[in-house]
């Protein structure tokens, strides 16, 4: 029984590193396609995300200055500038909040209707 030479036992073992460098770069490769077909999805979602906020930002201007508008002939009230945002606010309470504006935005005009000061103007 024979033992092999170094330089077979050489190609065995570069050839097995071989192998193991070649499935490496086949998985990494995957794991590429994979995260660049996440970071695509990721991207959309970003971008989503800033068209909800531009359009809620938007939303809540435009309702603000109608209740400014509403309540402009109210001498004695002080009217004071949209307040800045809360930081702080999760954007998963979002559609919440959304709803929470225009629900306090309809009691103010449901108050002013009731007055009877809505079309004073």
């Amino acid at each position: 029984m024979t033992r092999p030479g170094a330089a077979r036992r050489y190609k065995d073992v570069t050839g097995g590193m071989t192998e193991a460098v070649d499935q490496m770069r086949r998985e990494d490769a995957e794991r590429a396609r994979r995260l660049a077909a996440s970071l695509v999805g990721l991207h959309e979602e970003m971008s989503a995300a800033a068209d909800r906020e531009a359009l809620t930002v938007l939303g809540v201007a435009l309702q603000w200055e109608s209740a400014l508008e509403d309540l402009w002939h109210e001498q004695w009230m002080t009217l004071s500038p949209l307040p800045k945002a809360d930081p702080s606010a999760s954007p998963r309470d979002l559609e919440y909040l959304d709803a929470v504006v225009a629900q306090r935005y309809e009691a103010l005009r449901a108050a002013i209707r009731r007055r009877g000061l809505l079309g004073r103007r």
